[in-house]
């Protein structure tokens, strides 16, 4: 899918692949996304009174950093949906965009910065050793209040049958477990799972094969 194209899906949803200088607004699809997430309660506690912009702030420098690779991001026409995916060996973060993106991340995470940057080392560690090349879906998110309406489905499938037609494998991880039906039925399936530095959630690794298409 090029960056001039928008899709259709049912006259439900179109997608279009976002611009350069759009960061915040993923960012901002993201965050309220996230929100329920195990993994940034365990990192930003909803407890916080700054949560949101923190999650905002977290969001839309990982975001500007998929941008700034030329990683292929994705938004829904009406803003209820996002992803962030990179191709085969551009899922890896080099040190200049890690240096880059070094205050937001401290912005964020605060106290908890330790912990999200060895999570993160943790996550990245096992993904290196998955094989053959494959696309990395990054984050997919929808807006809390169009949950549950296959938005998710779409959005998926924006880069999966172009995917399926080229014959190459996609991978993610999940730490929300509501999520997994989303991506079984997408064609994921869990290959193995880590629990988050020992004691914190559980985030599910997942790998799909290309599928024939009917």
């Amino acid at each position: 899918m090029t960056p001039e194209t928008v899709s259709p899906h049912g006259g439900s949803l179109a997608v279009r692949t976002a611009r350069r200088d759009e960061a915040a607004l993923l960012g901002d699809v993201l965050a309220d996304a996230f929100t329920q997430d195990p993994v940034f309660a365990w990192l930003i506690p909803p407890q916080l009174r700054d949560r949101d912009g923190r999650l905002r702030t977290f969001f839309t420098s990982m975001s500007r950093g998929y941008l700034r690779r030329g990683n292929p991001c994705y938004l829904a026409s009406d803003a209820s949906a996002a992803a962030l995916w990179a191709a085969p060996g551009g899922w890896a973060m080099p040190l200049s965009q890690i240096i880059l993106e070094a205050v937001p991340s401290a912005l964020a995470f605060r106290r908890n910065l330790l912990r999200a940057l060895r999570t993160q080392l943790q996550i990245e560690r096992l993904h290196a050793g998955q094989s053959p090349p494959h696309w990395y879906l990054g984050y997919l998110g929808v807006r809390s209040d169009r949950q549950g309406q296959g938005l998710g489905t779409q959005m998926l499938q924006e880069v999966l049958a172009g995917l399926d037609d080229d014959g190459v494998p996609a991978y993610l991880e999940s730490s929300n477990e509501r999520n997994l039906p989303l991506y079984e039925r997408s064609g994921f399936r869990v290959v193995g799972d880590i629990q988050a530095l020992g004691r914190g959630p559980t985030i599910c690794r997942m790998w799909r094969e290309p599928q024939r298409r009917p």
